[in-house]
């Protein structure tokens, strides 16, 4: 693959380069489920504050502050559930058992500490003012974030009318948008809440009995508004509702960015990798469903009905907006650039089509993703990523724009319509 942004004819996610700094190998330790847990949850949580630390350079940008906080509020989220579930693989051994924690608890940080927290009495009695706090932090997190996907994607999709099994009235859907109204969050007791948390968990997990003192600094509550205009993200603009550009751009900048980080410090690609990973390819699925929900000619409900049944499914995404996007580019659907990016689409897909080989150690049977060695070139992964990211927001652009176009023909249309009835006489 070349180092231009352009889809080629030949993508391989997989291939690798004789560049031994830009290679990485990963295996998992199936008899250590707990340790997997929790070397991925240190991984995001590095990666968290890696994008906080570039957020807060000499001259931050207010743009990146307000769009790159979904990123980085998921990677820190994501590395306190890790962290959590870790905590219960070093007590919870029989498999039956380890299945039905995870099914019972989900993503749920609430529950999810409720169900570790007998066997960790020894370690919250050392410190219960801390625990009290996680516990009301978990609390109030679980009022925006229950389910781990208030920072992923920019509503959530309801059922409002089951489907009637004796008509053909098809079932009716709603969203609400995750961030209805402007919200000023401070960013900075953001990321030291984030910080503390993970830091009394990994306390537990180590069973070291160190007393954290530093949760004393701040309120149990998970998106407190304030800070200097400096340290503060704004979210939520009515303006740009329900919209998922920003989604779009900030996880896949901040992927930009840990591979950035990778080239420069070749040594932390073992941590950073597997981020880095996720934030692009949930970029790509963030990039399909904007165009799906946005500039595709179906209707409000059919939309939001297909976002809803394929899931994280990228094939079946790009299915959704083939027809369409075929339409836009005034070419066919055996048009020599769409099949190569298909290709690309194919081979994410196959690789990763539940969304989970970046995201989490095992599948939701708690097998290893990878029990073999599995080798990568960083550089080659990024840049396969890199171009499939460019030619979604292109097509975006290109769709935006007709629609636009269009629909100001249409506006014009019905404005002179009045005028050219006068010359009838009914």
């Amino acid at each position: 693959m070349g180092n231009s942004k352009t889809i080629v004819s030949d993508p391989q996610f997989q291939k690798t380069s004789k560049n031994a700094e830009s290679i990485i190998i990963i295996q998992g330790e199936s008899n250590d489920l707990a340790n997997e847990f929790f070397t991925y949850s240190l991984n995001f949580k590095k990666s968290a504050h890696i994008i906080t630390e570039h957020l807060f350079s000499s001259h931050p940008d207010i743009s990146k502050l307000d769009t790159y906080f979904f990123s980085l509020a998921y990677l820190y989220r994501h590395s306190l559930e890790l962290i959590l579930k870790a905590i219960g693989f070093q007590y919870i051994k029989e498999q039956s058992e380890r299945k039905k924690f995870i099914t019972d608890t989900f993503h749920n940080l609430v529950e999810i500490l409720q169900e570790v927290s007998p066997h960790i009495q020894d370690q919250i009695e050392n410190n219960r003012g801390a625990y009290n706090w996680l516990v009301s932090l978990f609390n109030d997190m679980a009022l925006k974030d229950k389910e781990s996907d208030s920072f992923r994607y920019p509503f959530g999709i309801t059922v409002i009318k089951d489907e009637d099994p004796f008509s053909d009235v098809p079932k009716q859907y709603s969203i609400k948008a995750f961030f209805d109204k402007q919200t000023h969050i401070d960013l900075i007791a953001f990321v030291c809440k984030m910080e503390v948390a993970f830091n009394i968990l990994s306390n537990y997990y180590s069973d070291i009995p160190k007393i954290v003192e530093d949760y004393k600094k701040y309120k149990p509550l998970f998106l407190e508004e304030g800070g200097s205009y400096y340290g503060q993200s704004v979210v939520g603009y009515s303006y740009s509702r329900n919209r998922f550009y920003p989604y779009v751009k900030a996880y896949t900048e901040s992927a930009d960015i840990l591979h950035q980080y990778m080239t420069k410090k070749k040594k932390t690609k073992s941590s950073l990798f597997i981020p880095m990973c996720y934030l692009y390819r949930n970029g790509i699925e963030l990039a399909i469903k904007e165009i799906l929900f946005e500039e595709c000619s179906l209707d409000h409900q059919s939309a939001i009905k297909k976002i809803k049944e394929k899931k994280h499914s990228i094939l079946a995404l790009w299915n959704s907006i083939k027809s369409d996007v075929v339409r836009h580019a005034g070419t066919s659907d055996d048009d020599a650039h769409l099949r190569n990016v298909e290709k690309y689409i194919k081979q994410l897909h196959d690789f990763d089509g539940a969304s989970d080989k970046f995201r989490y150690p095992t599948n939701k049977d708690l097998q290893l993703h990878y029990n073999k060695p599995k080798k990568f070139d960083v550089d080659n992964v990024a840049e396969f990523f890199g171009q499939l990211s460019y030619f979604l927001h292109g097509v975006c652009l290109m769709m935006s724009a007709q629609n636009e176009m269009q629909a100001d023909i249409e506006a014009e249309y019905r404005a002179q319509m009045p005028n050219e009835y006068d010359y009838f006489d009914y």
